[in-house]
């Protein structure tokens, strides 16, 4: 029986994971429920799956949650650490850097984690490393290259991407985006800040940055708009395999959970490979792209980069910033990169609070960037 200490459960992952457990209840149970502060919906996942703990991060939503529930709730850094306890998977989709602890906590008592967190890769990758852990990708690409990698390595991988919804509208008319197109992905059902990110095509920059960690390769991306290739590799006796599925991502989830069994997945429908169409990423219409790959030569870039994103993704949600602007500022900020060595926790909230300072700069009419 495989217990599950599922973090971020209220999310569109933890949703997912959680519809799978159901499916597989001999073979899947939820150990714990964490979230950061969706108290209803988590009270009622709780009365739903009966964990063993709930954890809201936030203290004062785990005090509400605590007079509708008798399971026992705790919050803060502490409570994750403890949402682990008697657990050997966890599912990590938690947004932001909030379970890097919980993450490195969990490769320490060599507990199964299966990743849909692209922050904590990114920004943990030097500390989880020496730890070996049992690390399996959720995102729908790095399941693929997992897949890709597992008997022989490629001399070529490439990873794929959708162009979100903005592939094939006019650059002239960028200036017009408002927050709610940029909410319309037209194959996935993502977060707020995932989404944002798929319709400047910076999450495909993560991606490339999440894959050299994982990899130790950075994968070129190509553009699919339908999203049913996933990834493809080359290798050196002159073949190709890609990977294709419905743009679903039960699948990964359940491919990352299966990581030693191969488990059948209950809502398969028929796939269709007809009319496939690749094209190249315009680094015109998509300029945060080719970011990630000066970024990989740098320790500190890529989780420079992902803090910054996400603080001016922040500015675009509340209005204060368009979307073109916001992606400017990103572009603006980067020459401002502080060469920062990542060798622990404090390190990477010092770097957080170094880039905010970045971002209050850029984002000011009266500070000029350091």
């Amino acid at each position: 029986m495989k217990k599950i200490a599922l973090f971020g459960s209220t999310g569109s992952i933890g949703k997912m994971t959680l519809e799978l457990v159901e499916q597989f209840p001999e073979e899947f149970s939820i150990h714990s429920l964490v979230a950061h502060k969706s108290t209803d919906l988590l009270v009622e996942q709780a009365k739903k799956f009966r964990p063993h703990l709930v954890v809201l991060y936030d203290e004062k939503e785990a005090r509400k949650a605590k007079q509708h529930l008798t399971i026992p709730v705790l919050s803060g850094k502490e409570g994750l650490v403890k949402a682990l306890e008697g657990a050997n998977v966890m599912v990590q989709a938690m947004s932001s850097t909030i379970g890097i602890e919980a993450t490195i906590e969990a490769a320490k008592k060599k507990i199964s984690i299966a990743i849909a967190n692209k922050e904590t890769i990114i920004a943990a990758a030097s500390l989880l490393k020496p730890l070996n852990p049992t690390l399996r990708p959720i995102d729908s690409e790095h399941s693929s290259l997992f897949k890709l990698f597992e008997h022989f390595r490629p001399i070529k991988a490439t990873i794929t991407g959708s162009g979100g919804p903005f592939l094939k509208k006019p650059i002239e008319d960028f200036s017009k985006i408002t927050l709610q197109e940029a909410l319309q992905h037209p194959n996935w059902s993502m977060g707020l800040h995932n989404t944002i990110n798929s319709s400047t095509m910076f999450n495909k920059a993560l991606e490339v940055m999440e894959a050299f960690y994982l990899f130790g390769v950075a994968p070129e991306a190509i553009i699919e708009p339908s999203s049913r290739i996933h990834a493809f590799a080359d290798y050196q006796d002159g073949m190709t395999q890609f990977v294709a599925y419905q743009p679903d991502m039960r699948i990964p989830i359940l491919h990352a959970l299966g990581f030693d069994k191969n488990y059948p997945f209950p809502f398969k429908k028929p796939l269709d490979l007809k009319a496939i169409e690749f094209f190249e990423i315009d680094s015109s219409r998509f300029p945060l792209f080719p970011l990630a790959y000066d970024a990989i030569q740098h320790q500190s870039a890529p989780l420079f980069l992902l803090f910054l994103n996400e603080f001016l993704i922040e500015d675009f949600l509340k209005g204060k910033l368009s979307w073109l602007e916001m992606q400017h500022k990103l572009l603006q900020g980067y020459d401002s990169l502080p060469q920062f060595s990542i060798d622990s926790i404090e390190a990477i909230e010092e770097l957080k609070k170094i880039t905010k300072s970045i971002h209050t700069c850029i984002t000011s009419t009266s500070c000029t960037v350091f």
